[in-house]
């Protein structure tokens, strides 16, 4: 490989990063703000959220998604704002692999006060489609989970 490809290569696998960074941004605007279709939209038609760990269903599909934003998501978002940083990407062409930290905050307005209301450790799998990144599936382990122990101890491999 030249000079030039390595840095087009490099330059490319940049711009995926950062198109995934924006991927999650909007992920956690669209949760915050009530925007639940454009919330389901950033999901691939067999998407899927994975909240076993939490005691709740995976979601998947976009009438499942749909339900999840429109009523468990909500109690959450009415007064919190959802953050998915630091996410570490491996990207292999039209398919990628995010692993981080996801937590909420929720904002207690009549305290003047700020609570994390939950940490987890995520997986996201992630396909690109017709040119933008969708989400394939987020898996969510809550922190000190045995599943996100284990999940972290596949991550270090």
């Amino acid at each position: 490989m030249d000079r030039i490809d390595a840095l087009e290569k490099r330059l490319h696998d940049l711009e995926d990063e950062r198109d995934l960074r924006d991927l999650l941004t909007r992920y956690s605007i669209a949760a915050d703000m009530g925007r639940n279709q454009d919330y389901v939209d950033l999901y691939t038609e067999d998407g899927a959220i994975d909240l076993t760990d939490m005691g709740l269903p995976r979601y998947q599909g976009p009438e499942a998604l749909m339900e999840f934003i429109s009523t468990l998501g909500m109690l959450s978002a009415i007064t919190g704002s959802h953050h998915a940083v630091p996410t570490q990407f491996t990207i292999d062409g039209d398919d990628a692999v995010g692993e981080g930290y996801g937590f909420v905050i929720n904002h207690e307005i009549d305290k003047g006060t700020f609570i994390i209301n939950h940490a987890n450790f995520s997986r996201w799998t992630f396909r690109r489609e017709n040119g933008t990144w969708k989400i394939v599936e987020r898996d969510v382990k809550l922190l000190g989970s045995t599943s996100a122990t284990k999940l972290f101890a596949e991550t270090l491999v």
